[in-house]
């Protein structure tokens, strides 16, 4: 728990919503329980083409100390407009100091601002430079308004212009799991999910034994178009597969190891059709945390593996321990 704040999430597959409390000009504000009760962050209708959401208790005035984020994702090649409703009012002050909204091009709260907004002129139509917008409402203790309701749509992204109507994209999902194991980009055209020129959007879903994590450590790894995320890219999901749980993604030359909090891991590839070459093999460890039970291998790195991964020609350990003094235990 932050202190002073109770936190709230709503999850849908273009929107992320969650609020939680805020105070004004360093007042602090403390909670007795982590359980307090929550108030939803405004409402929201989604379809294929787009959706609207908006603030708490819109058109009444919203609630005070709330902090609402929302995340809006648009499929590959496509990019997002946001316009908001001429009804619409934020409490006015300098350079929105207090209750205001934050858009971001990208899926994150670091990701490039776009704009600051509040008083009660609605903020002009916002166009994303890829697929993601990442929204912030917040309003602090004093001086609720009429808040706002925003509608948004998908669109082409320019950069593609030139390919013309589209093929949809075929389904490509795998499904693997236990002790370790390798997931790779050779699999799509191994198992039939996809031609060698077909754009590709696939998911290979991890899931480790009960009470375990996942390493995740690149074996093999380049993308055909180097530094072209819209083109081509790997992503790694911690948790589910929904943009909130996106914990990396690599789209450059280099791709780092990546060690998941849940038991679940997700892997996607993006590659349209210029970009088939990119590739990726990666290698998956199930661990637990210490102390590690009779069955399994301390890795000196606050995992413990399965003692059948020892000596076993990979590396599953971040450093490898797990591959040390093997020709000795051979030889012996």
């Amino acid at each position: 728990m932050i202190y002073g704040r109770s936190v709230f999430h709503i999850v849908a597959s273009l929107i992320i919503l969650h609020s939680s409390g805020a105070t004004k000009k360093g007042t602090e504000k403390q909670t007795t329980s982590e359980t307090q009760k929550s108030v939803q962050c405004g409402t929201w209708t989604k379809h294929a083409e787009g959706g609207v959401f908006t603030s708490p208790n819109y058109p009444s005035k919203y609630p005070p100390d709330r902090e609402c984020i929302y995340i809006i994702e648009a499929a590959p090649r496509q990019c997002i407009e946001l316009h908001f409703d001429e009804k619409y009012s934020i409490e006015p002050s300098w350079e929105c100091k207090f209750d205001h909204i934050e858009v971001r091009d990208g899926p994150f709260g670091f990701s490039p601002i776009i704009g600051r907004f509040c008083g009660q002129q609605n903020p002009p139509t916002i166009k994303s430079s890829g697929r993601f917008l990442w929204i912030k409402f917040f309003a602090d203790g004093e001086l609720e308004s009429m808040g706002f309701s925003a509608r948004y749509n998908f669109t082409p992204d320019p950069d593609f212009k030139d390919l013309g109507v589209l093929k949809p994209l075929p389904a490509c999902e795998f499904e693997t799991g236990g002790p370790e194991g390798i997931v790779e980009s050779v699999q799509i055209v191994k198992e039939g999910k996809a031609s060698a020129s077909e754009a590709v959007d696939c998911k290979w879903y991890i899931r480790a034994p009960p009470r375990s994590k996942i390493y995740l450590r690149f074996l093999d790894y380049e993308m055909q178009n180097s530094n072209e995320c819209k083109r081509n890219f790997v992503a790694v999901y911690d948790g589910s597969s929904a943009v909130q749980d996106l914990k990396a993604k690599f789209c450059s030359t280099v791709a780092n190891d990546v060690m998941l909090r849940t038991g679940l891991g997700v892997i996607r590839l993006w590659a349209d059709e210029g970009s088939r070459n990119s590739r990726f093999q990666m290698l998956f460890t199930s661990f637990q945390e210490p102390p590690c039970e009779g069955s399994t291998f301390f890795c000196h790195s606050n995992m413990c593996i399965n003692s059948s991964l020892v000596c076993n020609g990979l590396q599953n350990c971040v450093y490898p321990w797990d591959e040390n003094h093997c020709k000795d235990q051979t030889a012996s």
